[in-house]
This record gives C-alpha cells, sequence and structure tokens, in this order.
C-alpha cells in the first residue's frame, strides 16, 4: 500500500512538471492604457470646475519638471497631463474647502513666479472652456464664444487677506473677459483695498493678433466699495446691445450699461466709446486672482488669499 502511494506521487510529479514545461515562455499579458479617472461633479458646489482651466505662479519646469519657462496651467481630468483641475486639487495657489463650500486662490507676492505671454505679473486664475462638454477642453483652440446671443459672469467672493505693503495699493483683478488673441482685455473687475471702490476696467478698443495698441484707451466705471473678509457679488453681462456690469456689496446693487457704440461718462470725468469692431471678436471669462504686483523677495509672506463661494457662467442663444 505505502509503495503504490509512492508511485502515485512520483507520477504526480512528473506529469505537473511536464505540463509546466515549455520552449519559450508565456507573454505576459499587455497593460492597457492609463485612462484619467472620472471625476464625479460636485452636485453641491456653486460652480462647475469641468468648465475651467488653472494658471498658476510656477513655470512648467518647476511644476511638472518640463515644459519651460512660462506658467504652468492644470487642465481638466479628462486631459492626460502630469496633474489634472478638479475639486479635489490641492496645490499651494488653490484648494477647495467645505466649511464655507468654496474654491480658495492663494498667492505669496515673495514668490520668483511665472507668467503668462504679454504680462509682468503672476496669477492663480481660472480660464473658462466654453465647450468643455462637447469638444476636448485639453486646447482652447475652440473653447471660446462670440457676443451673438447673451453671455453672463456672475461671482460671490470674499477677500481673505491681501498684502500690506508700505505705499503699495494692493490691486488684484478677480474677473475678466478677454478677446482671443487680443492683449488689450475687454473687462478687468478690480479690488484694490478696503478703502477704494471696486472698478471695472474696459479698453474702448482694441489691436487683433496680440498686438500692442498705441491709441487704445482704457477706461473705469466704479461700482462701489467692497470691505475685505466679507462676501460680496459681481456680474459681468455681454449681449449684441452692450456690457452691464454690477456689484452687490452689503446688500446695495451698483450697476452700468455700456453700449455698444455710444459714449459713457468713466470715473475721471472723460467721454469713451466701446468701440462696435468688439463684437466681431470671441472672447473667454476668467476668474481667481492675478494681482497687479510684480512680485519681489522683498515681500515674502505678503499674500492675496481670495475665496469664492459661487462662480456661474451662462450662455443663451
Amino acid at each position: 500500500m505505502l509503495m503504490r502511494i509512492f508511485i502515485s506521487n512520483v507520477l504526480l510529479i512528473l506529469l505537473l512538471g511536464c505540463s509546466g514545461s515549455s520552449d519559450s515562455p508565456e507573454t505576459p499579458p499587455e497593460t492597457p492604457p492609463e485612462v484619467p479617472p472620472e471625476v464625479p461633479p460636485c452636485e453641491t458646489c456653486n460652480w462647475t470646475i469641468e468648465q475651467w482651466k488653472l494658471t498658476i505662479p510656477e513655470s512648467k519646469d518647476s511644476f511638472y519638471g518640463s515644459g519651460g519657462t512660462s506658467a504652468a496651467e492644470l487642465k481638466p481630468g479628462t486631459c492626460s497631463n502630469n496633474q489634472t483641475f478638479s475639486n479635489d486639487t490641492d496645490i499651494a495657489y488653490f484648494w477647495t474647502e467645505t466649511n464655507p463650500q468654496q474654491m480658495v486662490f492663494n498667492l505669496d507676492l515673495g514668490i520668483d513666479g511665472a507668467t503668462t505671454p504679454n504680462t509682468q505679473y503672476v496669477r492663480s486664475e481660472l480660464r473658462e472652456l466654453y465647450r468643455y462638454d462637447t469638444e476636448s477642453a485639453c486646447s482652447t483652440s475652440n473653447q471660446n464664444w462670440s457676443i451673438s446671443g447673451e453671455h453672463q459672469l456672475m461671482a460671490s467672493l470674499n477677500i481673505i487677506q491681501y498684502p500690506q505693503i508700505s505705499s503699495t495699493t494692493p490691486k488684484v483683478i478677480v474677473g475678466q473677459v478677454h478677446g482671443k488673441d487680443i492683449k488689450q482685455a475687454l473687462v478687468k473687475v478690480l479690488w484694490e483695498g478696503e478703502d477704494k471702490p471696486v472698478r471695472v476696467i474696459l479698453n474702448d478698443t482694441f489691436n487683433p493678433n496680440n498686438e500692442t495698441c498705441d491709441t487704445c484707451q482704457p477706461f473705469s466705471i466704479e461700482l462701489g466699495t467692497a470691505p475685505a473678509y466679507e462676501d460680496w457679488q459681481y456680474s459681468i453681462h455681454l449681449d449684441t446691445d452692450g456690457v452691464t456690469l454690477s456689484t452687490t456689496i452689503a446688500g446695495a446693487t451698483t450697476q452700468k450699461t455700456l453700449k455698444w457704440g455710444e459714449p459713457v461718462i468713466a470715473n475721471n470725468g472723460q467721454e469713451y466709446t466701446l468701440d462696435t469692431a468688439w463684437l466681431g471678436e470671441e472672447y473667454y471669462f476668467k476668474a481667481g486672482i492675478y494681482p497687479q504686483i510684480v512680485t519681489s523677495s522683498n515681500y515674502v509672506g505678503q499674500i492675496f488669499e481670495v475665496g469664492f463661494t459661487e462662480l456661474k457662467v451662462t450662455h443663451a442663444p
């Protein structure tokens, strides 16, 4: 009996050894290509993170390890990138919070920051991706809109922290309307301290192809004084009639409408006219913080920090 068991075990070992032998090793299964995970939308957020990309004040070389010295960008999670942009993004320049629920933009003016073309200022700022849900959001070449319908950017924000630099006004742009391949911004919402009115800066005309413009005249409209550490709102509305700008501060709304081709009195008392040529261009919204102060090692610890509890874009035919 013992001999029979011994022989059976030997035969089993021999059979197993033969079945495992092969003239060539087995080919390992192919690793499927890496697909960026889908990030579920935030159903309780007062913004749609997927319709924006983020520009930060750090170079591509520094942030990604390659790509050049211009400012790095974080694109939506559907893009193949070293780091994508979502409600879970948590970096020094941007993060989200739940109490209150807000997007926070942060920038230390003491950094040796990277900029985008045509500017000397750094930013932590969102750029709208108009067709994010129907076309690739990885490129901005087809992510702009024309003034053929109604377009609006609405924001609720608070200045959490701002620089205290002697003889320097804490200027920061918190919202924009920018034309495609146009150096002169159409609209810039500027906060410059608790003791100065919020100003909307506009350009009466422009030059195409990112050209400078010696004859363009920037002018500004005042829209009430917004304190720090408290929520306030702004709205930018564009259609074929003109541009309507408003703020709501401590429950009081200030509104101004500028008609295309009609003169308007600016805060300096002079007349300016928005050129009707603006009607033939394409645009995108921007929001976040774009300080109008050149960074310096002397400004370490001087910080702009702004929280947006709401950021909504609407487009109608």
